[in-house]
């Protein structure tokens, strides 16, 4: 998909070309659903077209925190660490989950990616809606899994387990409600 080859592009170009590197590799960020405020606590709807299959995510917190250690910290050249949550999500669990934090219902609006393209196009260059749209009917049609051995190789470069997005949409949901 158009999203992950230009990334795929920078990381074999820094391998051909022998610059010192570490590549990390995050899921979808879990804080893009701070966003959907209007959408879950007004409308009450998820209205991210991220399927059942299953997704890994990472909260930007723990991305921040593996830059610095791989930056300041010896052993981390030419390493790849993929930043991912310990659990995965979907679409419809993000409901139920959203629906139990906020105290009312939150439907899933499924997949209608060319409604979703449109909206974002209002939001970003049509190029860049595209690129995303794509993304998610990837994760739509055939997931994003993180495996326990990205999980386990994460935790040991942060010294503690990567955040999860129920962590997130519970710190999430409390400051809405406050």
């Amino acid at each position: 998909m158009p999203h992950f080859a230009s990334k795929l592009a920078v990381e074999n170009a820094l391998r051909e070309f022998g610059v010192p590197y570490t590549i990390l590799r995050p899921g979808y960020y879990i804080q893009n659903d701070a966003t959907l405020k209007p959408a879950l606590t007004g409308l009450g709807i998820y209205p991210m077209p991220i399927g059942s299959a299953g997704i890994a995510v990472a909260d930007v917190r723990d991305i921040a925190e593996a830059a610095a250690i791989s930056l300041t910290e010896e052993g981390h050249e030419g390493q790849t660490y993929d930043i991912v949550a310990p659990t995965m999500i979907t679409g419809p669990g993000n409901a139920a989950l959203w629906s139990k934090l906020l105290g009312k219902e939150i439907k899933y609006t499924g997949h209608d990616f060319d409604q979703w393209e449109q909206n974002m196009r209002s939001r970003m260059p049509s190029w860049s809606a595209f690129d995303l749209r794509m993304m998610l009917q990837g994760y739509f049609e055939r997931g994003f899994e993180s495996t326990e051995t990205e999980v386990a190789r994460l935790t040991k470069l942060l010294g503690h387990t990567p955040r999860s997005y129920e962590d997130f949409a519970t710190e999430t949901a409390a400051k809405w409600k406050a």
